[in-house]
């Protein structure tokens, strides 16, 4: 069986919070039905967790599985999330490789 990469799916979440879950379940959906890597999506990870108010908890359960992640893919409007941009930065700090999806 073929080893297949873990790519980590970075999409913001907050705003418009319903639309935001369908774009990234597409997103998710493309990438898995290529075959070549498996999408790792936080947002449906931690679907669970409240989008609302203090996000410490789930930023370090974000970061720790980004961790495990081969790769950190980014779409969207990254630069206006918060969390987003904390992923990035992690990533960069970790020397994770980082891929912007426009």
């Amino acid at each position: 069986m073929e080893q297949l990469k873990v790519v980590y799916v970075a999409h913001p979440l907050r705003g418009n919070v319903q639309e935001n879950i369908k774009r990234v379940t597409t997103i998710c959906k493309d990438i898995a039905d290529e075959g070549k890597v498996i999408p790792l999506s936080p947002i449906h990870a931690f679907g669970f967790m409240s989008a609302e108010g203090d996000q410490t908890q789930v930023m370090q359960y974000c970061l720790n599985l980004l961790n495990r992640a081969n790769e950190l893919w980014v779409f969207g409007n990254w630069r206006w999330s918060e969390g987003c941009r904390m992923e990035v930065d992690y990533a960069l700090q970790n020397n994770i490789p980082i891929r912007y999806v426009e």
